[in-house]
């Protein structure tokens, strides 16, 4: 097993022994990305970019060509923001840039813009575009209307294309601008939880004195009501209770029949019903 090993290693280096020989070595590309061949010769010929790149799979390059990995497939880029609304209260949230390389024109990016072309070309131009578009509108409105985020949106992602890709023919492919939630800062949120709890306990202290206020007075006109209920039928107050008593018991009995053995037995001991105030 060993032997066949070292045959099949002897073979490998055999077969690469000409393409080292003759400055040729593999160059691999990935699925979903494309290899930009920047020729870098020693002694004669002119350098530069290869306008067609390669594909996926590999591919014989020289040893002086450099390839240059451009993924093709979609890349979301974002940035952070801290800043300040029309009504110079401050905000904070993400922007997220999402495009990607056109297909085969990975080398014209390169040779204009370079391999780092969104840090280079398109990262302050963008934040510049979000910057602007979102100082036009009031804390209020970022804070807590979904709608403002849709139509910043809109609004970034027509200036992007129009000043960003359009006016310099950037070959790029631009998916969508998401704005993510804007918030305050944390300071100014504790801040505004803090005054909505003391709202809260504002409302809910005025709405107890309000039942407490109604409670008392509707247990002064009940005890007018039967204060005139006394005076009308002449009776002192012992004798008043004494008939809200029996009043009271009739009421029990008529709503549950039973009870009369219950009240019955209670008053065989002594023991009196007490008056429900109010009934």
């Amino acid at each position: 097993m060993n032997g066949m090993r070292m045959q099949g290693m002897i073979g490998a280096m055999v077969m690469a022994l000409p393409l080292t020989l003759s400055g040729c070595v593999f160059a691999t590309v990935d699925a979903g990305h494309e290899g930009v061949l920047v020729e870098k010769p020693i002694f004669f010929g002119h350098g530069g970019v290869d306008p067609i790149p390669i594909s996926t799979g590999r591919q014989f390059i020289a040893l002086t060509t450099e390839v240059v990995d451009v993924d093709i497939r979609p890349i979301q880029y974002s940035e952070h923001f801290d800043i300040i609304s029309s009504e110079n209260a401050p905000v904070s949230f993400d922007a997220f840039f999402i495009a990607n390389v056109m297909a085969g024109r990975s080398p014209d990016l390169v040779s204009r813009f370079g391999p780092h072309w969104y840090v280079n070309n398109i990262k302050e131009a963008f934040r510049t575009i979000v910057r602007e578009e979102v100082q036009k509108y009031p804390l209020f409105e970022l804070t807590t209307k979904p709608a403002t985020r849709t139509k910043l949106q809109d609004a970034i992602d027509q200036d992007v294309r129009a000043k960003i890709i359009e006016k310099h023919k950037l070959p790029l492919v631009l998916n969508r601008v998401v704005i993510g939630s804007i918030l305050p800062p944390k300071g100014v949120l504790e801040q505004t939880a803090e005054t909505i709890k003391q709202e809260q306990r504002r409302i809910t202290m005025i709405e107890f004195q309000k039942a407490e206020e109604a409670r008392e007075k509707a247990e002064k006109q009940r005890g007018m009501a039967d204060r005139a209920y006394r005076e009308q039928l002449g009776l002192t107050a012992p004798e008043f209770v004494d008939l809200r008593r029996i009043e009271v018991q009739k009421e029990i009995v008529q709503h549950s029949p039973a009870a009369l053995t219950v009240i019955m037995g209670l008053e065989r001991f002594g023991i009196n019903l007490p008056p429900i105030a109010g009934k």
